[in-house]
């Protein structure tokens, strides 16, 4: 558990230096390259690496944050079962995005690269050999990841994310 705070400190660390840096640059363009973040609806299917549990999840990047990261309202469901448990969760949070288009030098329109983090709550509810065994709120629902989005156009595009589980799904510019 502690290597987790570590590597969370460092990310966080990194991320501000990051977030400072963009600011303070007045030659990067004022978009941080040409990523597609703002306004965008990501929705799809989700994969839970704890148990194979499977979902559907859905973020809409609705503020700015400095040159590069976005904050999206994030909600996903996961479930599994098997032959002794039926297990679910609804999970409600936030997602910030740190788009790697300006630092990696991606000028396309069509590509954008991210990293993403998760942190929220999650709603869950068990059954166990037909009996409910209750449901529960947890403290705190956290996740990270690196992903890419592949725009067709200016409104429809597909993302991909891999990281504490794996999403794959359409965006939409709203």
């Amino acid at each position: 558990m502690k290597k987790i705070y570590q590597t969370l400190l460092i990310v966080l660390g990194l991320t501000i230096s990051t977030l400072v840096t963009a600011q303070n640059n007045p030659s990067t363009p004022s978009n941080g390259g040409h990523y597609q973040g703002v306004g965008s609806l990501n929705v799809g299917l989700g994969f839970g690496f704890n148990h194979n549990s499977t979902g559907f999840m859905a973020d809409y990047e609705f503020l700015q944050l400095g040159q590069d990261f976005t904050l999206a309202a994030a909600a996903s469901y996961y479930g599994y079962s098997n032959s002794y448990a039926k297990y679910s969760t609804i999970g409600l949070g936030v997602r910030f995005r740190w788009y790697a288009d300006r630092v990696l030098g991606i000028t396309s329109n069509k590509w954008d690269v991210f990293a993403s983090g998760d942190i929220g709550f999650g709603i869950t509810n068990a059954d166990y050999y037909g009996e409910h065994h209750g449901s529960g709120v947890s403290p705190i629902y956290w996740g990270i990841g690196i992903g890419t989005k592949y725009h067709f156009n200016e409104k429809i595009g597909l993302h991909a994310i891999i990281g504490t589980g794996a999403q794959i799904g359409v965006s939409i510019g709203l």
